[in-house]
Formats: C-alpha cells, sequence, structure tokens
C-alpha cells in the first residue's frame, strides 16, 4: 500500500493569505477610528473636568476682584488629570494641563481642550464656558480639517457652520 501525501496548493495558501489580508485592512481602518473615538471622550472628560473644577473655584471665591476672577491658574484648582506634562502652549504653562493626547488650556470665558500628537495640534479641539461666563453657550468640537469635522459629526455635534479650515459644531 502506497501512502498518499495531502496538503494544500500554493493557490490555496495564497488565497487565504489575501483574504487575512484584505480583512486585516479592514479591520484596521475601523480599529483606528474606534480609537480615535475614545481619544475623543476621553477629551470631553478632561474638558468637562477642569470646566468643573473652574466652576468651583469661582463658587468658592465670589469676593475676588475682576482681575483675580478673570482667569484662575491650574494650581488654584482642586484638580489632577492622569498622565499629566509640560504643555507646549507658550507663555500659557500657569493656566494649561497636559494628558498624553491633550491640552487643556484655561483662557478668560472659555477652557479650550486641543487634541495633540507629538507637541502638534491635531484635527480638533473643543471650547467649554463657565457658569460664570455672561453669555450662555453649548459646548463645541471645532475642526481645523475634515477628518476632524467627520469626528465632530460622528460624535454627535451634528449642528455645524464654517468651512475649509474651521468648522465649529454644537450639539443644540
Amino acid at each position: 500500500m502506497k501512502k498518499r501525501l495531502t496538503g494544500f496548493t500554493l493557490t490555496e495558501l495564497m488565497t487565504v493569505v489575501i483574504i487575512v489580508a484584505i480583512l486585516a485592512g479592514i479591520g484596521f481602518g475601523s480599529y483606528k477610528k474606534a480609537v480615535e473615538r475614545s481619544h475623543f471622550t476621553e477629551g470631553q472628560v478632561a474638558g468637562s473636568n477642569v470646566l468643573e473644577s473652574v466652576n468651583r473655584y469661582y463658587y468658592d471665591n465670589p469676593d475676588l476682584d475682576e482681575i483675580s476672577r478673570s482667569r484662575p491658574k491650574v494650581e488654584y484648582l482642586d484638580i489632577d488629570l492622569s498622565n499629566s506634562g509640560i504643555c507646549t502652549q507658550f507663555g500659557e504653562k500657569d493656566y494649561c494641563l497636559r494628558t498624553k493626547y491633550f491640552e487643556v488650556v484655561i483662557y478668560d470665558g472659555r477652557v479650550q481642550v486641543n487634541r495633540v500628537q507629538n507637541d502638534t495640534l491635531k484635527d480638533y479641539y473643543f471650547v467649554f464656558y463657565p457658569d460664570y461666563y455672561s453669555e450662555h453657550h453649548e459646548e463645541e468640537c471645532n475642526s481645523r480639517t475634515e477628518v476632524g469635522y467627520d469626528l465632530c459629526k460622528t460624535m454627535g455635534y451634528i449642528y455645524c457652520s464654517g468651512s475649509g479650515q474651521q468648522y465649529i459644531c454644537k450639539k443644540q
């Protein structure tokens, strides 16, 4: 009796490799989008936490004069973000907190959360307005690119205006 050797042909193996490569390519794109959506949510949480701390600061210090009231330094706030680092915003170091993916900058009348990567600004940023701000504003997702614009819309900021280098999106 002869033993018959069986196995896969080269064509069958190449077909399987091609199918796996196509599925991996599709999966990698979806993975990148999911990761960026999770970073987006991290930025929203960081901005909300800093905004809440700014609001608490003003509620705890109602007797501040206008100069002191205009912009609290980070050291005055009761907040600590995980993975904090040194901000890249020139001249804003007293008013800035850094996480791995975001820089949260406290300005007069707003808190801005910039998406950063390797110390450069990325596609989008958030703007939060404290309670003490005289005009009522909604949280904004602003984008610098079409990619950021698409991400803002995907994450529920559906009322958008602008074009080219600047889009401003709000939830309502």
